[in-house]
């Protein structure tokens, strides 16, 4: 071990045994029998990750993460198919306790093929991005502008080179050139 450790939350340096040493790791056993990993960065008493082994093979399903400091775990890294590979990423985005922004990798491939996102936080997801062609670059942007559930824009990159190049109003009433 060094003579010096790195404060996580500023970056100075300072001796050892000042407080930031190794992580501190708790395990505790769920409700459903899973075994559940605390960990501790900056032992302030709040877990700044937790891994999840839901059938205590060795491998975490799921784990998630401070990523803002404030002391909840608000990021959640996902194995939906249990092949240990984290195939989602949710998070909260604004605090509320609820998921405003999900990310999936649909085929296994380590690139986000999906994003959909309530980005006005009335708890309905209202864009969605999808890359359909799983090339990591996004084929459509759908956008529910009037909060009403539908989808009332579309943009779609139809050539698959990156630039979108139509645009579809779902909705009249969302249409510019319909209320000219």
């Amino acid at each position: 071990m060094s003579d010096y450790e790195t404060d996580p939350a500023t970056g100075e340096i300072g001796e050892a045994g000042d407080g930031y040493g190794e992580p501190e790791i708790i395990t505790l056993e769920g409700q459903d029998g899973a075994t559940i990993y605390a960990v501790d960065v900056d032992h302030d008493g709040d877990a700044e990750a937790a891994g999840y082994d839901k059938d205590n093979d060795g491998q975490l399903e799921q784990i998630a993460l401070d990523t803002d400091g404030d002391g909840s775990l608000e990021t959640r890294m996902v194995d939906l198919n249990g092949d240990g590979t984290f195939d989602a990423v949710l998070t909260d985005t604004d605090g509320d306790g609820r998921i405003d922004v999900a990310a999936l990798d649909a085929n296994g491939d380590g690139l986000v093929d999906r994003v959909v996102a309530d980005t006005d936080g009335d708890g309905v997801i209202d864009t969605d991005v999808r890359d359909e062609n799983f090339d990591g670059v996004a084929d459509s942007v759908s956008q529910d502008t009037d909060a009403d559930g539908d989808s009332d824009v579309t943009v779609t990159d139809t050539d698959g080179d990156g630039t979108f190049e139509t645009v579809r109003y779902d909705d009249p009433s969302t249409n510019p050139l319909a209320q000219a």
